[in-house]
């Protein structure tokens, strides 16, 4: 038989009446042959009962659920009915109880109102044991996989479990060799973590993951609807064809029929008509067509349904009515309606590729759209003061709490299953082996930080700093009180040269029209210096040495500085030149020059634009030599620099080391992503003219964006405020198109600068941290620090504050500096310290300072410097 889908009466699928039903479709009848027609017969019942209840797992499951609830719920007892069921079940299971007897305590447990639940319970015992029913096999295709019990079953993964081993293997024909190696139909994947509960929440997508997936989804949806469409069409196709076939064969037969039917009639006179009307068939036609439902499918019936409307139900009735009439229309239409979901699909194409190019990239970087949120989390001052006292409670580890706080966090960043794979990496404490350690006598540490190619990121992380603090909202006093911590504080402590601090100041005293500096050794050339070189320049030049300053002679004398306003620097004060720092001699009125004491044995004379700040002399404290000459304990390296002060503090030294961490990250990526052959054509590409260093002139560029950045956030009063306010809202794009993806850390870097000047300006306006700089700047003139004189020092400065130590050390042989860090808490005084602070309450020779202090104090009140 051939596979034609217009099949004759033999089919199982579609009838075409014929004379003979053992001749091919492809051949005419005969014409003494009248049509037939074909009943299906039905399919066997399974399995075959005598009445009409069907018994199988499922009706065991529902019985058993409505017996459960008629129990609970009706029932004094409910729970109690409902053990004593199950108890008559498991002693009739045992055979300790007969039928009957078991019938007759389930009946008085259901009692009257449940009757039909009773008759329902009966009907299932007879079919228990009756012929046909299904084995425990079949049982188990009506357990969902969500109620079979795993826990004794073979375990592969922490998600993956073996079925039971009397679990019917579903059968699956048509397997290669290859297949039965590969395919799995044993291991079962089970949900172990909060996947399974309502708080699970999968991985968000960005705005440029949603395009690309609604590409995908359009996509697939034309695809679908094209392959359906051909699905469809192949299927109608052959009955088409055999339906023409059968039309063109036709046509001679009813002729020759309508021939015979009349020499018949013509001898065979008082027949019947309509014995020559059967000769022609039904409606005078051969043959006689019928369309099985069967035929098409789901899919073949939705394909029609979708390209025929409202009136695909109407159309699917008439491929089952009249399929010789419908059938060659709908293959019509398909093939229409294929060619225009293919052009359609072209069209697409272009648009699809489009928005790929455009969101591809972007689309990698899914930290971003979450980063914000954990970086603001991380870095505020209620967690990072939280850690360091967990760690003083834990001596310097993270206790048990702490850590399955960040395990969820993790997982609620990374997902459920990030504690298996990556949970060993969440210990985050500090090897120290190959690394300086910290003083014993003061220190645990409670927490160490690195500080990586220090040399660079140290200046960097200034320059952005005071770059911020310039153009802030900050009051001028303010400005000055935090640009006083860095040049006093700060800059020795990490070890900024004052020089480089102020070659700015110097670069532009320089380059005024007013005038120009030189330095006049005997007789050797002069100079201009406006880097820190100039410094170790000066140094190394010793003996009478006369620095002078020229007027240029050709300049304008509207372009003079006016200087009727200028209020002269008293003598004796120190001041910072643009030669070093240097003791005011005096001041000339008559031509306005300053003459200035440098400590290399130089006499200069300047103007006062050559004169960048004045200096405090610091305050010298005989408590403080006292102290330190009974300590006779020292920090293990001369280089080591050691503080203590409060929290502000500590969260700027935490927040700070921050911001050298992600200028070290924008630096790595610089240069990496330069040798990255996958992102060539989505990064912005620098040209190569002026430099060969293509990753150096990256971080430039992303250096330059921060500047533009933090002055739009900060309500820059220049003119083109506007402007950076729009650069600042481009930085993310822009970071991204210079750095590549994996820069997500860098998009908060205005938050992070502003949460550290905030710190910064809460250090300049403490007394307690002010006098700790005063205590740091005597150690440092002494030329080593004291860790207990300097702690027993820092206890009278306290005022009942928690305190901080910090013991900052440069590692050897590298360009890499550690910082420890310990939790002191509120420094108690001792008895030798209340009493070293009597004696100088009652002497007031021992702390000499350049204002006395009021004798009117009040006691509780102790004496700062």
């Amino acid at each position: 038989m051939t596979k034609k889908q217009l099949a004759v009466a033999s089919d199982t699928q579609h009838v075409v009446s014929s004379p003979d039903r053992n001749r091919k479709r492809s051949h005419s009848p005969g014409p003494d042959a009248a049509p037939t027609s074909t009943k299906f017969s039905p399919l066997p019942q399974y399995p075959p009962q005598p009445e009409t209840f069907v018994y199988n797992a499922g009706v065991e499951r529902q019985f058993f659920d409505a017996a459960k609830e008629a129990l609970t719920t009706y029932s004094r007892d409910g729970e109690l009915a409902w053990a004593e069921f199950l108890k008559c079940m498991d002693l009739y299971a045992q055979e300790i109880l007969s039928r009957s007897e078991m019938l007759g305590m389930v009946e008085d447990l259901l009692g009257k109102r449940n009757t039909e639940l009773f008759e329902e319970f009966k009907r299932i015992l007879a079919a228990a044991g009756a012929v046909g029913t299904p084995t425990h096999d079949d049982a188990w295709h009506s357990v969902p996989l969500s109620e079979i019990d795993f826990s004794r079953c073979r375990k592969c993964s922490p998600s993956y479990r073996a079925l039971p081993r009397d679990y019917p293997s579903p059968p699956c024909s048509e397997r290669c060799d290859a297949e039965q190696k590969v395919l799995n139909d044993v291991w079962v994947s089970l949900p172990v973590g909060s996947e399974e509960s309502y708080t699970f929440r999968h991985m968000r997508k960005n705005q440029y993951e949603e395009t690309l997936f609604r590409c995908e989804d359009e996509r697939f949806e034309i695809d679908m609807v094209i392959d359906s469409n051909a699905t469809t069409l192949r299927r109608l196709e052959p009955i088409g064809e055999e339906i023409a076939l059968l039309q063109e064969k036709e046509m001679p037969l009813s002729s020759t029929t309508f021939n015979d039917g009349i020499e018949s009639n013509i001898s065979r006179k008082g027949k019947d008509k309509c014995a020559s009307n059967s000769k022609g068939g039904l409606g005078g036609k051969v043959f006689q067509y019928y369309f099985d439902d069967r035929i098409l499918n789901t899919i073949h019936k939705h394909c029609i349904t979708r390209i025929y409307g409202d009136s695909g139900q109407e159309m699917l009735k008439m491929l089952s009515k009249n399929p010789v009439i419908a059938v060659p229309v709908v293959i019509k239409r398909l093939r229409q309606k294929d060619e225009e979901f293919r052009a359609a699909r072209e069209v697409l194409n272009r648009r699809w590729k489009e928005l790929a190019e455009l969101n591809y990239y972007k689309s990698l970087d899914h930290r971003s759209l979450t980063w914000r949120t954990t970086d603001k989390r991380a870095t505020s001052t209620r967690t990072l003061a939280a850690e360091i006292k967990d760690r003083a409670l834990h001596k310097g580890n993270e206790g048990v709490l702490a850590i399955a706080a960040r395990k969820e966090k993790a997982k609620e960043e990374h997902g459920s299953f990030y504690e298996i794979t990556m949970g060993r990496f969440l210990s985050r404490k500090m090897d120290l082996t190959s690394l300086p350690k910290p003083n014993i006598s003061l220190f645990t540490p409670h927490l160490s930080m690195t500080y990586d190619n220090n040399s660079w990121a140290q200046r960097d992380a200034y320059r952005i700093l005071s770059f911020a603090l310039e153009r802030g909202t900050i009051s001028p006093s303010d400005k000055e009180r935090c640009y006083r911590v860095w040049r006093d504080f700060l800059a020795p402590f990490f070890g900024l040269s004052l020089m480089w601090m102020q070659s700015p100041a110097i670069s532009y005293a320089a380059s005024t029209p007013t005038s120009t500096l030189s330095i006049v050794s005997n007789g050797d050339e002069s100079g201009n210096e406006d880097d820190e070189s100039s410094n170790e320049d000066l140094n190394d030049m010793v003996g009478d040495i006369m620095v002078t300053e020229e007027i240029m002679k050709d300049r304008d004398e509207g372009n003079d500085l006016d200087l009727l306003d200028h209020q002269p620097i008293a003598p004796g004060t120190n001041v910072s030149t643009i030669y070093g720092e240097g003791a005011i001699v005096k001041y000339r009125r008559l031509d306005n020059i300053y003459v200035i004491s440098l400590p290399f044995g130089a006499t200069a004379y300047l103007r006062q634009n050559a004169v960048l700040c004045t200096i405090l002399c610091n305050t010298k404290s005989s408590l403080t030599q006292q102290l330190t000459s009974e300590d006779k304990e020292t920090l293990d390296r001369n280089d080591d620099m050691l503080i203590i002060g409060p929290q502000s503090l500590y969260l700027f030294f935490r927040l700070h080391q921050i911001l050298i961490r992600r200028l070290n990250i924008a630096r790595k990526l610089a240069y990496s992503v330069n040798n990255d052959r996958a992102l060539s054509t989505l990064l912005e590409q620098l040209s190569s003219k002026g430099s060969t260093d293509v990753g150096s002139r990256r971080y430039d560029a992303y250096i330059s964006l921060v500047y533009g950045l933090v002055e739009g956030n900060f309500s820059s009063s220049s003119q083109n405020s506007s402007v950076n306010a729009a650069e600042g809202g481009k930085y993310e794009d822009r970071v991204r198109c210079l750095l590549g993806h994996g820069a997500y850390e860098l998009a908060t870097m205005d938050k992070l600068v502003s949460h550290i000047l905030k710190n910064l300006q809460n250090l300049a306006n403490l007394d307690t941290m002010q006098n700790m700089i005063q205590v740091f700047q005597r150690h440092r003139e002494m030329g080593e620090f004291k860790p207990v004189a300097f702690r027993q020092e820092a206890s009278i400065f306290s005022e009942g504050e928690n305190m901080f130590a910090f013991q900052y050390c440069k590692v050897p042989k590298s360009d890499k500096t550690i910082m420890h860090m310990e939790f002191l808490g509120c420094i108690a005084e001792s008895d030798e310290e209340s009493e070293i602070e009597n004696n100088m309450k009652t002497r007031s020779d021992l702390i000499v300072t350049k204002e006395e202090e009021k004798n009117d104090m009040p006691a509780s009140k102790r004496p700062r410097r």
